[in-house]
């Protein structure tokens, strides 16, 4: 089978629905409303009601698509009053290459944490995350491909960004490695066993290391390229500046079994070191490492993995930080935690079944607005939904969704597009594909330039000026506010009717109508622009791009 079929497929596979689960019968989803509920207790009556259609619609775009619906889009889901709806959105989006490309950016950032280029260029690495995403390739098997590859074959190599491109450190790779794929941010335990958490030990971190320390960076001297080559010997010792207390460890991970070298027969190497030759062993310890992690006895790689996609969907993790899980920081709901990573290691780490259940929960579709008590409620309670600041990326794309961009490029590269291949048909998954990746390519610069400025906003959002000053005053967004292409301000400067204006300006933006105070201040605004419509409608889209509604899923 093709990689089109596959695709087209694995895209199909994700509409049906998932078989019911639990001795109740109950779908995941409603398995995981119930143990929310229960765990509110008396609680319970200060939760949320369900939102309305347009804080669904926004949300689910933004965690979905990565972007905001367009006007058109907004329009017809509101106006629909099918009562299942919001199932079939879901399904659509999941279905969609934005979906992959949404979850390639938040993938990127969770394993590369934003590091420059090295050795490998992120535009391949960021390819190889998209085409896996479109595949569905379960986690399990990309965590394998990237920390078994190496770097050596030409074909493969994008996989090795994550290794190559932080130099293969042993301190700052074993620790990335036990945060991102264990949830365990064991960097305190290299020099002495964790001086507050006692489940963080120095023979956890350097039995991660044992699977490391053989292996060093080779430069090819004929073609200049780096990759991993490893030797057959060299064993982790280390010492407690506590105790003095000395000791030795060979690979493994946290309190599993460590993994002993064979018996050596004969010759040691495939292709010994030198200075020509990258080493190959015949016995790798860093290829014991992957196994171990995803190994069905590792029960912390399904929790982690479980947590980070709550912690995506939901806006919180069940652990918090998110790579600090010990004894004594335990998750908010450990049943719930249980199920979801259970639930993963059942479906073969589907995390786009996984995500599906969790959109469809009440939990997540309850109103971000908190129901009036006179009391702190708290957040590990999930009465409401987690307002969540728009990401770098979600913010570029949301921004040039709503001034008309996406359209007009995505018009350009399919007309393009059309003109190579006269056949070509959106209705041919593949040639979806083909044509989200053209987009993706030509907007691409518009979304480094987002990265650079907001990129710093992590888990909280805290505008800084430069940040303000980007929004209000750049030439990018003015250019783009600039009436051309069949962009929003030239549409809306031939609508005859202010009201018709505000409603498009208001539905497109922030995916919703107006209220009629809105609606009148807008239409108030306009009025003082008499002939100058298009710049009066150029400032009012740049303050609704500069609020604060604009900036959250809400």
């Amino acid at each position: 089978m093709n990689m089109r079929a596959r695709i087209a497929c694995l895209f199909l596979l994700t509409t049906v629905a998932l078989p019911a689960s639990g001795e109740e019968g109950l779908l995941l989803h409603q398995r995981v409303d119930q143990l929310i509920t229960s765990a509110q207790g008396d609680l319970a009556r200060l939760a949320s009601p369900r939102c309305s259609d347009e804080e669904f619609l926004r949300r689910i775009f933004l965690d979905l698509a990565g972007r905001i619906p367009g006007h058109e889009e907004a329009r017809q889901f509101l106006a629909d009053e099918h009562p299942e709806k919001r199932e079939k959105l879901v399904e659509r989006l999941l279905a969609s290459p934005r979906h992959a490309r949404h979850l390639q950016h938040h993938l990127d950032v969770m394993l590369m944490q934003r590091l420059p280029k090295k050795h490998v260029e992120p535009v391949q690495w960021q390819e190889y995350l998209y085409t896996s995403v479109l595949e569905n390739k379960p986690w399990n098997q990309l965590a394998e491909e990237i920390l078994t590859a190496d770097g050596a074959d030409e074909k493969q190599r994008s996989r090795a960004r994550f290794l190559l491109a932080r130099e293969l450190n042993f301190d700052d790779t074993t620790r990335d490695i036990g945060r991102i794929f264990l949830g365990r941010d064991m960097q305190c335990a290299q020099c002495h066993d964790h001086p507050s958490i006692e489940d963080y030990m120095q023979r956890h971190y350097y039995g991660l290391t044992a699977f490391l320390k053989r292996s060093y960076l080779f430069k090819d001297p004929k073609s200049g390229t780096t990759s991993i080559g490893e030797k057959a010997e060299g064993d982790v010792k280390f010492t407690s500046v506590f105790t003095n207390e000395e000791d030795s460890t060979s690979p493994r991970l946290l309190n599993m079994s460590m993994i002993e070298d064979p018996e050596p027969a004969g010759e040691p190497y495939v292709t010994k070191p030198d200075k020509d030759n990258r080493g190959i062993p015949r016995y790798s310890r860093r290829l014991q490492l992957a196994p171990s992690i995803i190994s069905p006895e590792n029960v912390d790689f399904r929790i982690n993995i479980a947590n980070r996609t709550w912690a995506l969907v939901m806006g919180r993790g069940l652990v918090e930080p998110l790579d600090m899980r010990h004894t004594s920081n335990p998750p908010s709901h450990p049943e719930l935690l249980q199920l979801l990573a259970d639930e993963l290691l059942a479906n073969g780490y589907n995390l786009r079944a996984l995500i599906r259940h969790l959109v469809l929960t009440e939990t997540y579709q309850r109103s971000s607005e908190q129901v009036e008590s006179g009391q702190d409620l708290p957040d590990r309670a999930y009465l409401s939904a987690e307002l969540k600041p728009l990401s770098a990326e979600q913010l570029a794309w949301s921004t040039m969704q709503a001034v008309g961009l996406v359209s007009a490029s995505r018009d350009e590269q399919l007309a393009l597009l059309k003109k190579e291949d006269p056949a070509f048909n959106l209705e041919n998954t593949g040639m979806l594909v083909k044509l989200e990746k053209a987009v993706n390519a030509a907007l691409q610069p518009n979304v480094e330039t987002f990265v650079s400025i907001f990129a710093s906003q992590a888990d909280s959002f805290s505008a800084t000026a430069s940040q303000a000053l980007f929004l209000e005053n750049s030439e990018l967004i003015s250019a783009w506010l600039t009436p051309a292409d069949g962009n929003l301000v030239e549409r809306l400067s031939d609508t005859e009717k202010l009201e018709t204006v505000a409603g498009h300006l208001y539905l497109a933006l922030l995916s919703r109508p107006p209220t009629s105070g809105e609606q009148e201040n807008i239409v108030v605004f306009l009025q003082q622009f008499d002939s100058e419509r298009q710049a009066g409608i150029a400032q009012a889209t740049r303050a609704i791009l500069c609020s604060a509604e604009f900036r959250f899923n809400h």
